[in-house]
Parts: C-alpha cells; sequence; structure tokens
C-alpha cells in the first residue's frame, strides 16, 4: 500500500511538472487587424495580456482593408491563418460554414454585455464565433471654417434632407474648388441610412428592398446632390482622393463620417480644430446605420487555448476600456462607452453614442458577400446615366433575389 501511494505521489508530480512547463513554455501568436488608427488599441490590449501571461508573444500585423479579405482567404484556405484576427459581418457567414473559425463554446462566455444586434452577427446555428469588439453609428461631420465664412448656423438636430440640401447649396463654391457635400458612390458612409430614414430598406429577412419606392427615392436624393444640385464633386474625384481626405483638405462643408474614423480626423492638423459633428439629418423618420466588429480565432491555431483566453480577455471590460481609451473605436462592452467619447471634449462625438437609440443594424444577410459588390456596381450604373435610378435598383433587386431565393 506504501508503495501504491509513493507511485502515486510520483505520477502525480510527473504530471504537475508537465503541466507546469506546458504553461512555461512560450507560445507566439499572430493578431490580424485592418485598421491601422486602431494599432495603438489593439497593442495596448496585447501589452496587458502578455503582461500577465509573460510566456506569451503576439505580433500585431495591421493589413489595410483593401488587402486584408484576399489575404485572409489565401490564409485559410493555405491552413496558416493568422491565430486571432478582426472579423466583419459581411465576411463571417462565409469562413464560418468552411470551417475557418474558433467555435467559442467552450468558454461559457456571457454575451450579453453587448448589443445583441452586433452578437447575433457572429453566431452561426446557435454557436457563437466571435467576440464582438466594438460599435459604430455615422454623424454628419461639417467644418465650422466654412460655415463661419458664410455666416451659416452650424447644423443640428432639427435639421432634415431639406435643409441639408439648401444649406449644401448655399455652401458650394466650385470655382475655388470647395463643395457643400461630398457624395460619394458609397454604402454604410453614404445613401445606407438614407434609405432608412425615408422607410426603405436594403433587405429584411432575406428579402430585398430595392424595389420599393422609399428606397428609390432615398438613392434618388442622393445621387441628385451630386448631378442635379452639384453640390459635390463627381463622383470619378473620390476614386483618387476619397471623401474622407478630401473633407480633411477643407475641400468640403460637410460629409458624412463614421464614428471609427475620429482618430484620424482628430490626428489630421489640416482639419482637427476646424469640425464638429452634429447628428445625421432626418427624413419620415430618424436612422443611423449602426455594424461592429469582432474579435475571432483560427480553427487550427497551435493554442486553441490561450486563443480563446485572450478573446476573453480582449471582449473584457478591461479590453474595452484600453480600446476606448487609446481612441479605437466605440467599445461593446455596455457602460465603457464613455471612454472613447471622453478622449474628445472639444468635439460632439457622444452624437454617435446618442444615435445607437434609433441605430439600423447594418442590412445582413447570410448569402451578403455575393451580392454586396454589386452595390458599387449599381451607382456606377446610375451616375454614369447608363441606368435610371428605377432601373438600377430593379436590377439590384433581382440579383438579390436570385442569390437569397427569396
Amino acid at each position: 500500500m506504501k508503495k501504491l501511494l509513493t507511485l502515486l505521489v510520483m505520477v502525480t508530480m510527473i504530471f504537475a511538472a508537465s503541466s507546469t512547463a506546458l504553461a512555461a513554455d512560450e507560445v507566439n501568436l499572430t493578431f490580424a487587424i485592418w485598421d491601422t488608427n486602431q494599432a495603438p488599441g489593439m497593442q495596448a490590449i496585447i501589452d496587458a495580456y502578455t503582461a500577465k501571461n509573460p510566456n506569451v508573444k503576439i505580433d500585431l500585423n495591421p493589413i489595410p482593408w483593401s488587402e486584408y479579405w484576399t489575404k485572409l482567404e489565401a490564409s485559410a484556405m493555405g491552413g496558416v491563418m493568422p491565430d486571432i484576427f478582426w472579423m466583419h459581418a459581411a465576411h463571417v457567414v462565409k469562413y464560418i460554414t468552411a470551417g475557418k473559425m474558433l467555435d467559442l463554446t467552450p468558454l461559457d462566455y456571457d454575451f450579453s454585455v453587448y448589443p445583441e444586434g452586433v452578437t447575433n452577427l457572429y453566431m452561426y446555428e446557435g454557436v457563437h464565433y466571435a467576440i464582438p469588439k466594438d460599435y459604430d453609428t455615422i454623424a454628419l461631420a461639417y467644418n465650422k471654417e466654412i460655415f463661419d465664412a458664410a455666416g451659416v448656423e452650424y447644423p443640428n438636430d432639427t435639421w432634415d434632407w431639406a435643409k441639408l440640401r439648401e444649406v449644401a447649396i448655399q455652401l458650394t463654391d466650385a470655382e475655388n474648388g470647395v463643395y457643400g457635400f461630398l457624395a460619394p458612390n458609397d454604402t454604410q458612409q453614404g445613401y445606407w441610412s438614407l434609405i432608412y430614414q425615408n422607410e426603405g430598406y436594403i433587405v429584411k429577412d432575406g428579402v430585398s428592398g430595392f424595389n420599393l419606392p422609399e428606397t428609390q427615392e432615398a438613392i434618388q436624393f442622393w445621387v441628385d446632390l451630386l448631378k442635379v444640385d452639384k453640390v459635390s464633386p463627381s463622383v470619378e474625384s473620390f476614386v483618387d482622393t476619397d471623401a474622407h481626405k478630401q473633407f480633411q483638405a477643407g475641400k468640403a462643408a460637410m460629409t458624412f463620417v463614421g464614428s471609427w474614423m475620429m482618430s484620424s480626423y482628430t490626428n489630421n492638423e489640416m482639419i482637427n480644430d476646424k469640425f464638429d459633428l452634429a447628428v445625421l439629418p432626418m427624413n419620415k423618420v430618424r436612422a443611423t446605420i449602426y455594424n461592429g466588429i469582432s474579435y475571432a480565432g483560427a480553427y487550427n491555431t497551435e493554442y486553441p487555448d490561450v486563443v480563446l483566453d485572450f478573446l476573453a480577455f480582449a471582449g473584457s471590460e478591461e479590453g474595452n476600456i484600453l480600446q476606448a481609451k487609446a481612441k479605437a473605436a466605440i467599445p461593446a462592452y455596455r457602460g465603457t462607452e464613455h471612454y472613447f467619447t471622453d478622449n474628445f471634449p472639444n468635439y460632439n462625438i457622444s452624437c454617435f453614442v446618442d444615435m445607437i437609440d434609433y441605430g439600423v443594424q447594418s442590412p445582413f444577410t447570410h448569402n451578403k458577400s455575393y451580392w454586396e459588390t454589386r452595390e458599387p456596381e449599381m451607382m456606377t450604373y446610375i451616375y454614369s446615366g447608363e441606368k435610371t435610378v428605377e432601373e438600377a435598383c430593379m436590377w439590384m433587386h433581382e440579383i438579390i433575389t436570385e442569390i437569397e431565393g427569396r
């Protein structure tokens, strides 16, 4: 009996030693993101986590949006995905159904602290595959110098489409290269919010809304700002210099902007002390598109337990406060939003948070990745005059209907 007990103690010690050695082994992970403006926030989370777990090393890899999805897909096909990566709702189902994302069930995680609409984007058949990182809304940015020079009052929450158009016309000085508003071929930071303000929709329960007059009227208003009212530069001008760069260079009085752009705006010396924000002008109802990205893990990571542990930390209250203080984005964790808005005492940044009360979840279906790239093509038809708004919208309606089968 004594020998048996001695043997058991020795076996226990061996296993304990093995476990300790495993825990002490160096773990090297990679973390891919697409926004360099948010890199400091992600690095702050990494630094806090690795300080608590000194055996873990995490290399942050910012990849431009224009390359991110091509590289992620190539790495997924090659079986060498980054251990941790940002995921977007437009692409998530493709990666889940291909078996490329880590199932978060082992975490037994509390998702109730996040906006339900964002959480649901990263679920499939009742399973969570990502942890919400942030949420965003769209606001109206305006150049105070241009308004002041013209003696025009700043935008406020009484503005509607008619007022936006009126002031945009008033502030346009095309001869000197200054426009009243920027109306690029853009969805989330463009005409989407107008569609929902006019009580139309992109998709609802998998059914296209492009055949609705309400949807078409909103798109017509957006296009008319450029083609009829001429308060916006040509759509071609946005190819070389996007709307944000044009606004930051002082070339426009107003533009729609997403909350994730605030680090870029406030760090740019050409515009940082010249702009402010207001809620979006309304029409039949108030609405702003909101969305949120998430943290995910690779299906074949060598260290699934460590990856899951890091995802939980990144999504924790502490992790959300860290990214918020670094001006990354509005944190998804309920109650931590002010850590983001507190960074910008000289701006009406809180309007982004205020608008979530009437925010509309970014249009989504499980097949979105198959039809979303056709929307810019639809708008190109309209801008070029090849199709009318109604013709182009019906073309888009047929595409979505065929893909969704509804």
